[in-house]
């Protein structure tokens, strides 16, 4: 699958020591994920936005000399939209600002985990399938995001990777792909299919479709994928 990060995370504040105290919590938080990521750390905003199209998740803290963290947030959401930006303030009066750069979240200082691990849970809950997955098409390596894939598919040394339009290949067995995917977003209905819960058209007595592709679920992975299914259709679509 590669050492490359799934996911970026930035922490800015104009105090270096709580930069680096914010910077342990989370990494103590995103620890107990499965996930590949990076911490980056800045003592100013204008360094962050250098950065900007690379994050995925920002940490801003409110209250900086220059370009105060709802400037800040304004601009990076205009450099990257799909930036998720979480506040970091214990002023009650920036609530309504921060709506207008679509804050996702207020953590209050001083910081307390419990309150960043709910943050960081719900900012992952929304993440689903942004993951990156390496495989190759034409022997030319690509990285693809996980929500893009249909399915996966066991062939005799190798799987395939089912996109809209094409077909990739990986040396992956679908026992280590299952280890790794997004246990939400992916379930494997047969020794030799894993699919993307989101692709999912149409289930019916034991079978699902997707892009009018019919695929059985073994009889006994059908009890448990009706739940599965269930569980995803309720809280994720």
């Amino acid at each position: 699958m590669g050492n490359y990060a799934d996911l970026v995370v930035a922490v800015c504040d104009d105090e270096t020591a709580i930069v680096k105290k914010l910077a342990r919590i989370v990494d103590s938080v995103l620890a107990g994920f499965q996930k590949h990521y990076e911490i980056r750390c800045f003592c100013s905003g204008s360094e962050l936005l250098k950065q900007a199209k690379e994050v995925n998740l920002v940490f801003l803290d409110i209250d900086m000399p220059v370009y105060d963290g709802l400037t800040i947030g304004s601009k990076i959401k205009e450099i990257n939209p799909a930036c998720v930006i979480i506040m970091a303030t214990g002023r009650e009066d920036c609530y309504k600002e921060a709506f207008k750069i679509q804050a996702f979240r207020f953590v209050t200082k001083p910081f307390d985990k419990a309150e960043i691990t709910e943050a960081i849970r719900a900012f992952l809950d929304s993440y689903r399938g942004e993951n990156y997955i390496e495989a190759y098409y034409n022997r030319n390596l690509c990285r693809i995001k996980e929500k893009k894939i249909l399915y996966f598919r066991a062939m005799d040394s190798y799987s395939e990777i089912v996109l809209p339009d094409c077909v990739l290949r990986t040396n992956e067995s679908l026992s280590n792909l299952e280890k790794e995917l997004d246990d939400v977003l992916f379930f494997r209905i047969h020794k030799q299919y894993i699919v993307n819960m989101s692709a999912i058209e149409r289930y019916y007595k034991g079978s699902i479709v997707i892009k009018e592709k019919k695929l059985e679920i073994s009889r006994r992975k059908k009890s448990e994928f009706e739940r599965k299914y269930l569980e995803y259709q309720m809280k994720y679509l």
